[in-house]
């Protein structure tokens, strides 16, 4: 009789796992991917253009950069690279550049910004 009674509390406790377990669904609602850094989508500087020069202001610095001027023909008119460490301010001369739409892109590391402005 205890056998019996041992057996059938065991064959539920056995089947009490099972039913449980299969009612358990762990990927039904998976946590949302973690929220990128804020850093990530900082951009470290701030551009200014007028018709005499293309002023860059370096609010963080990121260390050594590559600065390259495109012009609409996609053709590099203007290339620098700068320690922002030492230079937070930039200016590259503008006088000479003719009527267009230019790219501006700024490499650092991994990372590539990209500004876009129009000289009427």
């Amino acid at each position: 009789m205890k056998r019996s009674f041992l057996f059938t509390a065991l064959l539920a406790l056995f089947s009490y796992g099972i039913i449980f377990a299969t009612n358990i669904d762990i990927l039904k609602d998976p946590p949302p991917p973690p929220l990128p850094s804020i850093s990530e989508y900082t951009i470290p500087l701030s551009a200014n253009f007028n018709a005499m020069d293309l002023k860059l202001d370096f609010d963080n610095s990121v260390g050594m950069v590559t600065i390259t001027v495109y012009n609409s023909s996609n053709q590099v008119i203007y290339q620098e690279i700068v320690n922002t460490d030492e230079t937070p301010e930039v200016y590259i001369p503008a006088v000479s550049w003719v009527t267009g739409n230019y790219t501006l892109t700024i490499t650092y590391f991994t990372t590539t910004l990209k500004g876009e402005f129009q000289i009427e």
